[in-house]
């Protein structure tokens, strides 16, 4: 809850209400990857601190971040992200606010309580933000940098530069001073892949080939090994066998996604497709060539919960792992 503010208080967070979102008529709205910068480099994992006193609120230390060196509290106690909440819940810290979407993932139930709805990532949630007070800002949004970093210290990390779980949680340490809890999740977390691999290595032959297909509105997918749709879990950590020509397009060049048309699906299809229906996609099972692979025909086709599988933070892989293995028939 916002804390009560005096009548003097309230009259200058009324001003800088009105001083900020002055300046927010030029800030674009949209989904993060309409904000990424291809190009830029995330945020620096080495800091400098400014004191030894770690108790002290006063406390601060330098943080490199594409925007320049920020100077950030040492233990902040009143953080905002925009796109990064499971990263923080990891390390057992719970900001004060975050986005609507991200307070309804499922991989996050139970521990997102007592954080405030700041809305989508827009304009629209710096009014929300500056009332909650925020001592750290942490967002995808480069766009809206020069508005909240006037509302507090405000770290940038470009959403094209996320998707990897040891890289974002070291860097998610040294932002929070917990690099030693860090290496300790990341240790658990390699257990949970090596004893996965383990058990899908027991029921899927190593011929085997996996395809990610999506009906995304009304447009066609073919997913790689990056941070959609669980292609993570799928192909960089259970390390499940793409057809030749996905390895050849998507993997070996490093691209997420590949944008195709309904009637060459087969030719990227493998034995087992994984089936992502989303943003209201109509997808018509009947048709004869749906119905030519054979994939389909022996009913190896997965389809995936959008819920879980869209998140691609190191939680949400946790529960994708899992979810796998239920898919293809292992117990988790």
């Amino acid at each position: 809850m916002v804390r009560f503010l005096s009548s003097q208080r309230l009259v200058l967070v009324c001003l800088a209400m009105l001083w900020l979102l002055g300046g927010c008529g030029s800030a674009s709205s949209g989904s993060p990857a309409s904000a990424a910068k291809q190009g830029e480099q995330p945020p620096s994992a080495e800091s400098v601190p400014q004191s030894n006193e770690a108790g002290d609120s006063s406390a601060t230390r330098i943080f490199s971040t594409v925007k320049g060196d920020i100077e950030i509290p040492a233990n902040p106690q009143r953080i905002v992200t925009q796109g990064f909440l499971p990263y923080f819940l990891v390390f057992d810290v719970k900001p004060v606010g975050a986005p609507s979407w991200e307070l309804k993932y499922p991989h996050l139930a139970g521990k997102t309580d007592g954080i405030e709805d700041i809305g989508v990532i827009e304009a629209s949630s710096l009014e929300k933000i500056l009332a909650l007070q925020p001592d750290l800002i942490v967002t995808v949004a480069e766009e809206m940098y020069d508005q909240l970093s006037k509302i507090a210290p405000t770290v940038v990390i470009p959403y094209d530069t996320i998707g990897d779980a040891h890289k974002d949680l070291r860097l998610f340490g040294e932002l929070l001073g917990k690099q030693e809890e860090a290496e300790q999740w990341l240790a658990d977390f390699d257990k949970k892949v090596a004893d996965s691999k383990e058990k899908i290595n027991k029921i899927v032959d190593p011929d085997d080939t996996f395809t990610i297909v999506s009906a995304f509105n009304k447009t066609y997918y073919i997913y790689g090994d990056g941070i959609y749709r669980g292609g993570q879990a799928i192909y960089k950590y259970l390390e499940l066998k793409p057809p030749a020509i996905v390895k050849e397009q998507l993997l070996n060049t490093g691209k997420d996604l590949l944008e195709i048309s309904f009637e060459v699906i087969p030719e990227y299809a493998g034995n087992h497709i994984f089936l992502d229906i989303s943003n209201g996609a109509e997808f018509d099972d009947s048709t004869s060539v749906w119905q030519s692979i054979d994939a389909v025909k022996n009913n190896r086709v997965y389809k995936l919960n959008v819920d879980i599988f869209w998140p691609y933070d190191p939680l949400a892989i946790y529960m994708q792992l899992d979810e796998l293995l239920m898919m293809l028939g292992a117990e988790a």
